[in-house]
């Protein structure tokens, strides 16, 4: 037994109410829902209505708007989308923090320090490195579609404060530092590896929308 047109759009002003506008887990989650309800209609003989109320009774704790503290309190989501943000960005999460802490931790292990690195030729090459990654990151919190939401779209939303991390790379890396050493060294590669893991989910979010055929 098939929906109606009708009932169908019942479906979507549903998941319209429930937030679910992120394109590439909505037709995925009206896909199941339809499913469901004509499943239910043809095996127990009951009316769309009842069929649905069924189907929302069953699906709204997964559509109910929750937090994380994985990717802060200050970001919510449909709880469905949290988890397959959680279940994409958790392996980019351990690489964040292994480029931060393995460089960290050896050059503190050896005590690798460089007095006055500034007047080194190499240190161009960082600074160079680090406006580099700060404007790349910026030219995409700017200009990646806001309009169209994905789950990766709510990813790069949770990490746009990695902006004000590579302002404070900046500071650092533009001051009169005296001295180079396993904290400053992580942090610039942990800022070079969040913008590649940033720059990784505005293309995941660009191919979504161009894969829905919405511009």
């Amino acid at each position: 037994m098939e929906l109606t047109k009708e009932e169908i759009q019942k479906v979507e002003h549903y998941l319209n109410i429930k937030h679910i506008t992120y394109i590439d887990l909505r037709v995925e989650v009206l896909d199941h829902i339809v499913s469901e309800i004509e499943d239910v209609m043809r095996k127990e003989k009951i009316t769309f209505h009842y069929a649905f109320a069924t189907a929302k009774q069953k699906w709204n704790p997964q559509l109910k708007e929750t937090t994380s503290m994985f990717f802060g309190l200050g970001f919510s989501a449909p709880k469905i989308v949290i988890q397959k943000a959680k279940k994409v960005y958790w392996k980019q999460y351990v690489f964040l923090l292994a480029s931060y802490f393995i460089p960290f931790l050896l050059l503190t292990h050896f005590n690798f320090t460089i007095e006055n690195p500034t007047e080194y030729s190499f240190f161009t090459l960082f600074k160079g490195v680090v406006i580099f990654s700060f404007l790349a990151f910026i030219y995409m919190l700017v200009f990646r579609n806001y309009k169209i939401e994905t789950t990766y779209g709510f990813i790069l939303k949770a990490q746009s404060l990695g902006a004000f991390t590579g302002l404070i790379v900046l500071a650092v890396f533009f001051t009169r530092l005296k001295e180079l050493n396993g904290i400053n060294i992580g942090m610039l590669c942990s800022y070079i590896y969040m913008t590649i893991s940033y720059f990784h989910f505005y293309k995941k979010h660009q191919e979504a929308i161009k894969k829905y055929k919405i511009s």
